[in-house]
């Protein structure tokens, strides 16, 4: 269930020659006829990087469709001018209706939606601390510089519907999800850094359902008895499973459904090995509270328990991770975070330029259908970068372009699916097997 290639066909022209063209002259990157216009500059970085993700400027600049253009040339376009000149087309393609038809899923057809959202930090030059200041450390993505880079995905369909940026030493809970309104009777799926009980308040009330981990500290009440922190409900529960409706939080309280799945003994007993290591480095005892944790993964839901089995909501969580096998596939098979720019403008503007080839990379792959198609990611990315190329020289003929996507579906139906796990299922087999009825 593909991508309409019309449609995709339209969406690439659109955002890298027309808007790109409009929103160079908008921003002053472009103020007067040059040999290198906004599309140009666009289409050369975008495709460059799509084709070799490692690629050095140099390289890019004996790829631009403009003949005669030298590296040292294509070296002055990168001012603070061009950073914002991609950041306006790559906020312009993230608008774009590029989504492919959604397969046919019993448990996600009862929701308008699916929307996973994640973030990625990508450390800058040392010249942005003061834009964008990082954590610090020695970690490649916690320097004095960082930008944090927040997708959401709607996974049914594979359409990238939101993208923002902030500092990265801002935690996720910053980002407020709100701002970009979700439909009602759509699924929200985020870790627990985004966790927030006004956020999901206000969800709830725009009649949005969620599914979150709960904070170590998190407290509840049952009825009509006294607030309490869950570990402590935890501790006195003795079944494998628990399935109560509870008042979560303190200040902001909200009524919600409460699942607790205990843990088998050896995954219990890696969890406390791990947990005591971590402590053990930041010089702190392991506490009680910590302990009981481990032997539990807990969730708080506002879907009803008469429409999902406590198993189907694990389901649903467990599609969470695919936006992060998302954002770790453009890091290591994109070069996202990866940069060869010295300068600030330069190393911010090349994080937006590869954000942008990532998009349009991602565009290309659901001509082979969406995240539910069962296909092999990082095969199908390389099949991408083998086509970069052709798309770019095809971009001038409609006709043209839409043979090249149509030869690049057919490419991509040849690839052989991913490979089934058979004693640990991964969560979009699981969506395929048969539902225990609601």
């Amino acid at each position: 269930m593909s991508a309409p290639i019309p449609n995709l066909a339209r969406a690439i022209r659109t955002v890298l020659t027309a808007d790109a063209d409009r929103a160079a002259a908008r921003v002053g990157f472009v103020r007067r006829r040059r040999k290198i216009s906004g599309a140009a500059f666009i289409q050369t970085l975008v495709f460059g990087w799509i084709e070799d993700p490692r690629a050095p400027v140099d390289a890019l600049a004996a790829r631009c469709p403009v003949p005669g253009v030298t590296p040292q040339a294509f070296h002055k376009r990168f001012t603070p001018a061009a950073t914002e000149f991609v950041r306006e087309v790559l906020l312009r393609a993230v608008g774009q209706l590029v989504a492919a038809q959604p397969i046919a899923v019993p448990l996600l057809q009862r929701f308008a939606g699916v929307y996973v959202e994640d973030s990625t930090v990508v450390a800058l030059p040392d010249t942005l601390r003061d834009t964008f200041p990082g954590c610090g450390g020695n970690t490649p993505s916690a320097g004095l510089a960082a930008i944090k880079a927040h997708v959401r995905w709607e996974l049914t369909t594979g359409r990238i519907t939101g993208m923002a940026f902030q500092p990265g030493r801002q935690p996720d809970g910053r980002f407020n999800a709100t701002d970009d309104p979700l439909p009602a009777g759509a699924l929200r799926l985020a870790d627990l850094g985004y966790f927030d009980f006004g956020v999901l308040t206000r969800l709830s009330a725009a009649g949005v359902f969620w599914i979150s981990r709960l904070p170590p500290n998190a407290v509840a009440a049952v009825g009509d008895e006294r607030p309490s922190e869950v570990w402590r409900l935890l501790r006195q529960w003795s079944g494998d499973l628990l399935d109560l409706r509870v008042t979560a939080g303190n200040e902001t309280r909200i009524g919600c459904r409460l699942l607790a799945f205990r843990c088998p003994p050896g995954v219990a007993a890696r969890r406390r090995e791990q947990l005591a290591e971590r402590q053990r480095k930041k010089g702190r005892v392991v506490s009680e509270r910590l302990r009981v944790l481990c032997e539990w993964t807990v969730f708080a839901t506002n879907l009803p328990a008469d429409r999902f089995t406590p198993e189907q909501v694990w389901v649903l969580y467990r599609l969470r991770w695919q936006v992060e096998l998302l954002l770790k596939l453009w890091r290591s098979h994109g070069g996202f975070g990866q940069s060869h720019g010295g300068l600030g403008h330069r190393g911010l503007c090349e994080v937006y330029a590869k954000l942008l080839a990532m998009v349009v990379r991602h565009w290309l792959l659901l001509t082979g259908g969406g995240p539910l198609a069962r296909m092999n990611p990082v095969r199908a990315a390389r099949e991408a970068r083998r086509f970069a190329l052709a798309v770019a020289d095809a971009l001038p003929c409609a006709r043209r372009l839409r043979r090249v996507l149509r030869s690049l579906r057919d490419t991509l139906a040849l690839l052989r699916p991913r490979h089934r796990r058979r004693k640990r299922p991964s969560a979009l087999e699981l969506l395929f097997e048969p539902q225990t009825p609601s």
